[in-house]
């Protein structure tokens, strides 16, 4: 016995022993030929982002458009211009309106004069007008508010010649450039208040119940993508709307910090935070399957959990702090 256990024979042991145990522990990375990785349940603190896109809008966004067709007959301002409340952007040439809204006016006095001598031959026969004259009185009052009406419209028409900025802003849009371009009621000019930019987003039916007012919002915009601009969702739309993709939406309005290089219509992406699990157990997403983990040794074991975001899933039961899994 003592020779069996001299020091060459103990070595060997010790050394089938550890072959025998890397064996062992190797069967139990490789299953059916693929290598299992493990990982271990860890604690801290997870927190659920999701990204949605859109585009910066204007609280303040005028489109002022002609009501008739025309020609330009002065031009004040271009693309780019600041503008103040008030003032004369651009008009048509309102000789042609100019001469309608009198040839109206005279067309309303001579309705007038008629109207009120018909009244004034009637006067004193309330009670023995005949159907004749109660008829020729009646159709003289109805030219004459028909004559009205005709002379304000040609007033409204050559006041709305003049496109006039609502508010003070920034010119972002003319369809026309010069004096004597021909315009029609689709032409005109938009004004843009810079100071009220808001980026707005849409979020699906199913997820804007876990956003709320006031809560902090990073927003990235495509053409400044190293850049992070904070802000914070200052309106939840009461009404939904259909998306381009058909999808039930909720447009969400995110207040943005001032920024000079913010344009209107810039595209980008809005990070929000839907969850939030402090102190707690978690696991790389792909190591839960089915609400199942597997054990080193092969084992399938239930699990309940929680939270999850794009890379890690909360484990509310069923693992302790340290356990061991297979991720692949």
């Amino acid at each position: 016995m003592k020779k069996f256990l001299s020091r060459r024979n103990i070595v060997l042991l010790v050394i089938i022993a550890l072959l025998g145990g890397l064996f062992l522990w190797n069967r139990n990375r490789v299953k059916n030929g693929i290598e299992q990785v493990l990982t271990e349940v860890k604690r801290g603190n997870i927190i659920a982002e999701t990204s949605f896109p859109g585009k910066i809008e204007s609280e303040r966004k005028a489109v002022l458009n002609f009501a008739t067709i025309g020609k330009a007959g002065y031009v004040n301002v271009k693309e780019g211009d600041t503008v103040s409340r008030g003032q004369l952007l651009a008009g048509l040439d309102i000789r042609d309106l100019g001469a309608a809204e009198t040839a109206a006016y005279y067309k309303y006095l001579a309705a007038d004069a008629n109207a009120k001598k018909i009244e004034d031959d009637l006067k004193g026969k309330d009670t023995t007008e005949t159907f004749t004259e109660k008829n020729t009185r009646v159709a003289a009052q109805t030219a004459r508010d028909a004559a009205y009406d005709a002379w304000q419209t040609a007033r409204r028409a050559t006041f709305n010649g003049n496109l006039t900025a609502p508010f003070a802003g920034v010119v972002t849009e003319m369809t026309f450039q010069a004096i004597g371009d021909t315009v029609g009621v689709t032409d005109g000019v938009t004004v843009v208040d810079p100071e009220n930019l808001y980026f707005e987003i849409e979020v699906d039916e199913a997820d804007f119940a876990q956003i709320e007012v006031g809560e902090g919002v990073k927003v990235v915009l495509d053409a400044f993508p190293e850049d992070e601009f904070p802000g914070y969702v200052s309106l939840i739309g009461f009404q939904t709307r259909l998306s381009s993709s058909g999808a039930t939406v909720v447009p969400i309005k995110v207040t943005l910090a001032e920024d000079s290089r913010l344009r209107l219509g810039l595209n980008g992406d809005a990070m929000i935070e839907l969850g939030r699990a402090e102190n707690t157990l978690y696991l790389p997403y792909e190591a839960v399957i089915d609400g199942e983990v597997t054990l080193p040794g092969g084992e399938k074991k239930k699990v309940e959990t929680g939270l999850e975001t794009d890379t890690d899933i909360e484990i509310k039961a069923g693992l302790n702090e340290g356990e061991k899994v297979v991720v692949k």
